[in-house]
């Protein structure tokens, strides 16, 4: 069987088999354990508001899937583009502040290590490798001259790596991924982003229950938690005070798959948790739309 032909069985009904289960158990921000369909060739694009009080940010990444080279195995490259802005002096220097431009470009590959496929479902558990290269711009300044703080910059600075563990079981309409991941970043002039642990937990159900065709419309809900902690940053060899901590929010989404090779996103992350080391801007409400298109 072709990689074409499964791509599209992995739209179908679940009574055509367990790589059915594709078409459900794609959440926003939570990585799954599978490596078909929308997680094959194809491309994403999605763009998120980040605000912390009188800092704002849009990054808008676009996810390129470029292949697949095997059926457990699937790679990507992230190409943001960033917008920064400053509305208020918060750090001595000139204000209003904006910066816009690429930031860090990260390359990564997803190997599905277990999978047990069952008719209508799946179990799988999954290997999420990457590195992220320091491309974004770190020379911002302000109008009256000093040097932007480094989380007003576009980039790091800096190589960083992450690797994810990931599972995702799916049953019929039902589908539950996990993830717990850590990134460490390299130090760049004298400064080093600390290093944070990630961890996702995403429920999703499909309607209907029931998938004619691959034609049919799909409409999938999804409510997940995601959570990072991270440690203090350092400059000339010492902790910044305020930096790192504890941060977590609930996110609802939805996702409607109009046509099988196209999948249209929404998703809005409520902070519930904000355990900041010192004193740091707190996370406001960040509202994200994208979409998915897969090339046959």
């Amino acid at each position: 069987m072709t990689r074409t032909i499964w791509a599209a069985l992995a739209l179908a009904a679940p009574v055509l088999g367990p790589t059915s289960s594709a078409a459900q158990g794609l959440p926003f921000h939570t990585e799954t354990a599978l490596t078909t369909a929308f997680e094959e060739r194809g491309l994403r694009v999605i763009s998120s508001y980040r605000p912390r009080d009188s800092v704002s940010a849009v990054v808008t990444p676009l996810v390129i899937l470029p292949f697949a080279p095997h059926q457990r195995v699937t790679t990507r490259v992230v190409v943001p583009l960033v917008y920064k802005r400053l509305t208020t002096s918060q750090v001595g220097s000139g204000a209003p502040y904006s910066e816009v431009g690429l930031g860090d470009v990260s390359v990564a590959a997803k190997w599905a290590f277990f999978v047990r496929d069952r008719l209508g479902g799946t179990s799988r558990l999954a290997l999420v490798a990457g590195v992220s290269l320091p491309t974004g711009g770190t020379s911002a300044r302000f109008d009256d001259g000093p040097e932007a703080p480094r989380p007003l910059q576009l980039g790091t600075g800096a190589v960083n790596a992450s690797a994810t563990l990931v599972g995702t079981v799916i049953r019929g309409q039902w589908g539950v991924s996990a993830d717990l991941g850590h990134r460490r970043h390299a130090a760049a002039d004298g400064f080093r982003f600390g290093a944070s642990t990630r961890y996702d937990l995403a429920v999703g159900l499909r309607l209907p229950a029931h998938v004619e065709t691959i034609r049919t419309r799909t409409v999938q809900l999804y409510l997940e938690w995601n959570g990072s902690i991270a440690g203090r940053s350092r400059t000339g060899g010492n902790d910044i005070g305020d930096s790192g901590g504890h941060v977590a929010f609930l996110s609802p989404g939805l996702q409607f798959v109009p046509l099988p090779q196209l999948l249209l996103e929404a998703s809005l992350q409520i902070p519930v948790l904000q355990d900041l080391n010192g004193s740091q801007l707190e996370h406001g409400l960040r509202p994200s739309i994208g979409a998915r298109f897969l090339f046959f």
